[in-house]
């Protein structure tokens, strides 16, 4: 064993400070490991453990562990968004996290870690690792399992010749029809958000969080520069929205509304490209669309926001999807066969046909 290999709680804000940045320099930078989302998902009553390898005193592989208790029952719940962010085929750094997690589940008697890596689906080797480990799929996903990158570091009128040729129409019309696009990143800009994406709920019935949600996020992260909120404008009227998160050298586009109002001006296709401009600006190499069918197909209920983000030329992406490493079998067991614990799993999810676009 190398004795200068090390796992520890992270406590302070200089180590929070340390991962961020760890966790910024990887390939996959997933903003949902970073120190502000785990303290942002307080609000739904998660409660963030930050786990860190360290060799030579240097973070190289860790964890952030959202830690839910199961009512009435004395175990939790443990999940990594995302996570682990480590090198897998780094036994060492692996195997080093995986037994301070269980020390840890042990600690909390955690029934279960739920894990959906950045790990790309035909990833044999990490599949191979992770599986010896005990890990396995499960078919209900949390975060999408299949997405659009969008290279940045092409030049726009290469991106813009990459989109397909409906959605290059619908860009230009935006701007004949005089839709403009404005930043506005403030608890204002979130209200206007929010009244917007009542409106698409119940259009595209799924369900939200309430107001506190999406104003929380403003509140932790916009004077971080982890979330800009551009809101686009047809007569000076706001008829669409996006949350932009940003981090390392990727952004994401996570939550989105419109009107049922003025579609016919292609607000949403003025909103993305604004914010695929404005990241190049930025520097940024990578938009994540986030979030398509797995298995996209005509008749899916999400079948229109799969053709609408495909429309922008990107790569799809595809990972491996929700992993399992099961701690209390019997309780897991329990868990999965329907008893109120499940059910309330499952509530937290709120995302109504989104939620079922995640089924595989």
């Amino acid at each position: 064993m190398n004795l200068n290999v090390k796992c520890k709680i992270l406590e302070t804000e200089e180590e929070f400070s340390t991962w961020n940045e760890f966790v910024a320099s990887t390939r996959e930078c997933p903003i949902i490991q970073s120190c502000e989302w785990g303290e942002f998902k307080r609000i739904s009553g998660w409660v963030p453990i930050r786990i860190a390898v360290f060799e030579n005193g240097r973070v190289v592989g860790g964890i952030s562990v959202q830690k839910r208790k199961i009512p009435y029952t004395g175990k939790c719940l443990f999940y990594a968004p995302r996570g682990p962010v480590i090198d897998v085929t780094k036994h060492e750094h692996f195997s080093v996290l995986m037994n301070k997690i269980a020390e840890i589940a042990k600690k909390y008697s955690a029934i279960v870690l739920k894990t959906d890596p950045e790990i790309d689906e035909d990833d044999e080797v990490a599949l191979g690792i992770l599986y010896n480990y005990n890990f396995h799929f499960v078919k209900k996903q949390i975060q999408p399992r299949a997405t659009y990158f969008l290279d940045l570091t092409q030049s726009l009128d290469d991106i813009l010749a990459g989109c397909e040729s409906k959605t290059r129409y619908n860009i230009r019309l935006s701007i004949k029809k005089g839709v403009e696009v404005r930043e506005e990143t403030s608890l204002e800009g979130a209200r206007k958000f929010y009244d917007i994406y009542e409106t698409t709920a119940k259009r595209d019935t799924f369900i939200i969080h309430n107001f506190d949600y999406y104003k929380r996020v403003i509140e932790l992260m916009a004077d971080k520069g982890m979330v800009h909120l551009f809101l686009a404008y047809y007569k000076d009227v706001p008829v669409a929205g996006v949350y932009i998160f940003a981090f390392g050298h990727k952004v994401w586009y996570m939550y989105g509304a419109s009107t049922n109002e003025y579609r016919n001006v292609m607000p949403n296709q003025a909103l993305h490209w604004h914010v695929i401009q404005w990241a190049k600006e930025q520097g940024y190499k990578t938009y994540d669309l986030w979030g398509v069918p797995a298995h996209p197909h005509e008749g899916h209920p999400l079948y229109g926001v799969y053709r609408f983000k495909k429309g922008f030329g990107g790569e799809f992406k595809k990972f491996i999807g929700m992993h399992d490493h099961v701690f209390k079998p019997f309780w897991y067991k329990l868990m999965n066969s329907g008893i109120k614990t499940y059910v309330s799993l499952r509530s937290l999810i709120k995302k109504g046909k989104i939620s079922d676009s995640l089924e595989e």
